[in-house]
């Protein structure tokens, strides 16, 4: 790579979030690039390592599920997060939805959190739910594959066999259906009381390259929110034992005081609001705060395990790291003795 040179630039394939769409923050800069084709992770990292290419954008969760990046090369910044959250495909909201309403899902996080949200809902996994209803499972269904699922859901729905089914948004979008679809979000309603926090990593994509790449030369499409959430997941996702990680949602994301003060009024949150106003009511800082949640939902939904921390932007990396210590110790004691959290 030459300063005069395009970047050139691949992306590894993947149904964890929406690389087809990465490209188009490049648009209003002054980047000149050229795409490189590749077919997998290994094969954009073979790549990256002979000189084919100067770039690999990747699904954050893809990289975080692996051990260590090869030797040589090293995570560059983080491109804008989208699509994060989960949406219901159905006719109605999930509170609308009749009693008893039978939604599937892929994701054993997501399950938890709808029937907490639903206890009444008879929430399913695929699998489950032709153990249940006692079906043959057809040829086109793959479990492990997300478009043959959402295929497979819609025609259920359809048939009115099923009121509605959960899949990441970006997937929704991509699978071109026209259908209605409610978004699972954290940011609860005022006449609801649960939220739902967005898988680890979820709506992350890493930019990767080898090691000593000039940051600098890519500093435009680069997001300081994006890394500050790829850092916090992988500091709490590092020590954790892999049959929790799929029943946890994280968030990380940079917060204007302003909103946190608004936030922590309409939940009563006086913790929160007294710690950002002094007793004359003046707001302490305008500095960017990091808002950082974590929760683990029992199978049923009726317990959970939540924390929360609003850290300093410098002082995230401590924060979080502090706030994983005692995160363990509450794990611990909600699950001792399986006394009140199933997992």
């Amino acid at each position: 790579m030459s300063e005069d040179e395009p970047l050139l630039i691949a992306r590894a394939p993947t149904d964890s979030a929406d690389l087809l769409g990465t490209f188009t923050g490049f648009e209003d800069t002054e980047i000149e690039f050229t795409e490189v084709s590749t077919n997998s992770l290994t094969e954009g990292f073979e790549k990256l390592q002979n000189g084919e290419t100067d770039l690999l954008l990747a699904a954050a969760i893809d990289i975080s599920e692996l051990v260590e990046l090869e030797q040589g090369l090293m995570v560059v910044g983080a491109l804008p997060l989208r699509d994060w959250n989960y949406v219901l495909v159905s006719e109605d909201r999930p509170n609308h939805l009749p009693k008893s309403a039978i939604i599937l899902s892929q994701n054993q996080l997501v399950r938890r959190q709808l029937r907490r949200f639903r206890p009444d809902a008879r929430v399913r996994s695929p699998k489950a739910h032709l153990g249940i209803t006692e079906t043959e499972k057809p040829e086109s269904l793959d479990y492990e594959d997300i478009y043959s699922f959402v295929n497979w859901a819609e025609e259920l729905r359809q048939s009115q066999e099923i009121d509605g089914y959960a899949i990441p948004r970006h997937i929704h979008r991509l699978a071109g259906f026209k259908t209605r679809r409610h978004a699972l979000t954290q940011d609860v309603a005022e006449d609801e009381l649960f939220r739902f926090l967005p898988p680890p990593h979820a709506g992350t994509i890493i930019v990767i390259g080898r090691t000593g790449f000039p940051r600098n030369k890519i500093s435009p499409i680069l997001d300081l929110e994006a890394e500050t959430s790829w850092q916090v997941n992988e500091a709490l996702l590092k020590n954790m034992d892999s049959d929790v990680k799929s029943k946890i949602g994280i968030l990380a994301r940079h917060r204007q005081p302003g909103t946190l003060i608004r936030e922590a009024e309409r939940k009563r949150d006086l913790l929160t609001r007294n710690a950002l106003i002094n007793p004359e009511g003046e707001i302490t800082t305008d500095e960017v705060k990091v808002d950082i949640q974590i929760e683990l939902v029992s199978h049923r939904g009726n317990s959970t395990i939540s924390m929360q921390r609003i850290a300093d932007l410098q002082d995230t990396v401590v924060v979080t790291n502090f706030l994983y210590d005692e995160w363990e110790k509450f794990v611990k004691l909600g699950t001792r003795d399986g006394k009140f959290l199933d997992l």
